[in-house]
């Protein structure tokens, strides 16, 4: 009966080796691939709109901030501009007008515009970047009719 069995296990044995011997084999490839991209979002921050609030004629010193957020891919340089006429325009008469400047910082030092040489450079990391836009008006510039003033500004991210 050993015997029996010796021998079953060595027949088993040698038929696997005959199998994998007399096996075809075929082969393929295939690729694991990915598309990096980058990307930027912009929108208005928390503060959002520039507001100068209600003044009275002929008012000096006038300031004021808002805010965007922008989010770009880790490492992904950008660049904003913003587009406006620079004027606040009165909503009854477009033709009375009040020069203002954007400004990248709270000194009113770097004139943020429209053109690659004004415009705010920064690299991404991945979350919102909140960043201030500050106003100024130029003293003498409020002596104009009573009214309401408005000018919409166009933020543009380039990366």
């Amino acid at each position: 009966m050993k015997r029996l069995k010796y021998s079953l296990f060595v027949i088993a044995l040698l038929s696997t080796f005959a199998y994998t011997q007399n096996s075809n084999n075929n082969s393929t490839t295939f690729k694991v691939q990915m598309t990096v991209t980058e990307r930027c979002d912009i929108e208005t921050g928390q503060t959002q709109d520039i507001d100068f609030g209600t003044i009275q004629r002929s008012s000096s010193n006038l300031t004021a901030y808002g805010s965007l957020n922008v989010s770009c891919t880790e490492g992904t340089p950008y660049a904003i501009t913003l587009h406006s006429d620079k004027a606040l325009k009165n909503t009854q008469d477009n033709s009375v007008q009040i020069p203002y400047q954007l400004y990248q910082d709270e000194a009113y030092k770097v004139v943020w515009g429209n053109s690659s040489q004004e415009g705010f450079t920064q690299s991404g990391t991945g979350t919102d970047q909140p960043l201030k836009v500050w106003a100024k008006v130029e003293d003498g510039k409020t002596n104009v009719p009573a009214g309401i003033y408005t000018d919409t500004v166009v933020a543009t991210v380039t990366y």
